[in-house]
């Protein structure tokens, strides 16, 4: 399992700690990585952040991380559009998977459904085919040196 769900499965059955003492409690990893993650998790909108004090606390957003270890939540709505990126991708139109693929990432709360969004997007924006003009005249930043 990741660093980033282990920390939101903690994070879940512990509210209301601060980053130090989260890192504290994962004695094997750097504690630079365990708080960058935890940034990186409220920064994707996993935890909230309270602050009480000069201490800023932690709290999960979704509830059931910590009881939640091995099935991941369905979001509803995202299947039909996973199945028509998938299909796009199949047909080559890899620039309209890439846009549905980021369109998943932004609504989907389910960790691993962001980060398969995320390479498969990347796949297709790999895969794309450059235009390439019929003329001799390019647009801005799509000339490569030669004919």
């Amino acid at each position: 399992m990741s660093l980033m769900k282990t920390l939101e499965q903690f994070i879940a059955a512990n509210p209301g700690l601060t980053s130090r003492e989260i890192a504290e409690k994962f004695a094997d990893y750097n504690i630079d990585s365990v708080q960058r993650t935890v940034c990186r998790l409220y920064d994707l909108n996993f935890l909230t952040r309270e602050f009480k004090g000069k201490d800023c606390r932690y709290y999960a957003v979704n509830e059931d991380a910590a009881t939640n270890t091995g099935k991941q939540p369905v979001d509803k709505g995202l299947n039909e559009k996973v199945k028509h990126a998938e299909e796009l991708q199949e047909r080559g139109m890899y620039r309209r998977a890439a846009s549905l693929w980021m369109e998943i990432f932004k609504s989907s709360q389910v960790m691993t459904l962001r980060e398969r969004s995320l390479k498969q997007r990347q796949l297709c924006l790999r895969k794309a085919r450059q235009a390439k003009p019929e003329s001799g005249w390019y647009l801005a930043g799509q000339f490569n040196g030669g004919h």
